[in-house]
């Protein structure tokens, strides 16, 4: 019994020390933004444009996403967290960590690079590390709405590892830069924001609703955004202008996601969920938006537009790695108390406005707006990330997190 009670604090400080390395993370991954967004008017920077976005877009997935979500289900799942050994969970952080911090010094240097695909694949033995622990013990737990949405999750998260490990045969054929190579690369993105990182955050979200209210749709949202997942996979390939199956192939699973986060939703309006965690509220509305840009993308139209217009893309990865991921994490795992409120704010502001200018610089073509000094004033508008970011992060200070420090503690003496 003193060991179990031992192995559990031990567990709770990983969590507790992931959490903070997470928003370390993230507010490095604030100031590699900034610094892209500084380059149409820096004369000389000692890194190619490509390589650092290739760094920053990395290091947000495998630095921020990655082991945030894990903390946040270590925190939320406590069957799951006890079931496995602090090793395999120690082990993990560590793959996690280890083959982002590599990632973030060699692609900005090198770009993608035997040592930079060393660590990227690092991360996906992280992944199916994971995989198969979660799977393993999950095996003797109930098979809730919850636990089904991770265990798919961690799947989809497997099987998006295929783009990047095909990307290397197609190089080898001659094929780089043709529409096959970036679909693989979709692929990859597919099944990592609409698989992984949305599935974790539902069942994380259903973790909760069992404990605040009703999860009496569960099953339908399972079912309906589970059916969904492989067939919106057609929606990332329609800039190469494929048949017209495909365009309706991408039209029947963008349904069937409208209709799993109705059933979501109903079940959320019913709980006392968003009265526990309010920025849920915003979390979810950039879910809801996401699924109805992805169901308007359908139109060959309307997917053409968004394939030119680079910063409509740009504006949609961002409404859901920062808009619906990251709020939801906020919401989840930052205590309550007054650097936390004032990091979130200052992150909020950064977000609608940077959002707002992209999407309004991208619609210039069909609607008669100007933007005057645009890359000075999304530059200018995006310093708010990395002081929000800050705020969020002093808040995880053990000085200013007494309550919600009593409250894991209690969590993990009930359990």
């Amino acid at each position: 019994m003193i060991e179990d009670k031992t192995a559990a604090r031990r567990k709770l400080r990983l969590q507790q020390r992931l959490l903070v390395f997470s928003f370390c993370n993230l507010f490095l991954v604030a100031l590699l933004g900034l610094l892209l967004r500084s380059f149409p008017f820096l004369s000389y920077l000692p890194f190619r444009y490509q390589n650092l976005l290739h760094g920053h877009s990395h290091f947000a997935f495998g630095g921020w996403i990655m082991p945030v979500l894990l903390a946040v289900v270590m925190k939320v799942f406590n069957e799951l967290r006890n079931r496995i050994a602090y090793r395999h969970w120690r082990n993990i952080a560590v793959l996690m960590l280890v083959s982002v911090y590599g990632m973030l010094v060699d692609f900005p240097l090198q770009g993608y690079a035997p040592v930079s695909i060393a660590f990227s694949t690092l991360s996906i033995v992280a992944t199916v590390y994971v995989t198969l622990q979660v799977w393993k013990a999950s095996r003797q737990m109930e098979q809730t709405i919850a636990v089904q949405f991770l265990r798919w999750g961690l799947l989809y998260a497997c099987l998006s590892a295929i783009g990047p490990f095909a990307t290397g045969p197609l190089i080898a054929m001659g094929k780089s830069g043709t529409p096959i190579y970036f679909n693989a690369i979709y692929f990859y993105l597919h099944f990592q924001y609409n698989g992984f990182f949305s599935f974790t955050v539902f069942a994380v979200l259903y973790q909760l609703l069992q404990n605040h209210g009703s999860v009496a749709n569960g099953r339908r949202a399972f079912w309906l955004l589970n059916s969904a997942c492989v067939p919106t996979y057609a929606l990332s390939v329609l800039w190469s202008q494929p048949s017209v199956v495909v365009n309706t192939i991408g039209a029947i699973g963008a349904c069937l996601q409208v209709a799993g986060v109705a059933y979501l939703l109903a079940d959320v309006r019913k709980s006392h969920v968003v009265k526990a965690f309010p920025l849920l509220r915003l979390s979810l509305g950039a879910l809801l938006v996401k699924f109805v840009l992805q169901l308007l993308s359908a139109a060959p139209t309307i997917a053409l537009l968004a394939y030119h217009q680079r910063n409509f893309v740009i504006a949609y990865l961002h409404l859901v790695l920062l808009g619906f991921i990251s709020l939801f994490v906020f919401a989840v795992a930052l205590p309550k108390n007054n650097f936390s409120r004032f990091g979130v704010r200052a992150f909020l502001f950064s977000l609608v406005t940077t959002e707002t200018l992209l999407v309004l610089n991208a619609s210039s073509g069909f609607i008669p707006v100007e933007l005057p000094f645009f890359p000075h004033l999304l530059f200018v508008f995006s310093l708010a990330f990395p002081v929000g970011v800050a705020g969020m992060l002093w808040s995880l200070r053990p000085g200013e997190n007494v309550v919600h420090e009593k409250v894991e503690r209690r969590a993990v003496a009930v359990s």
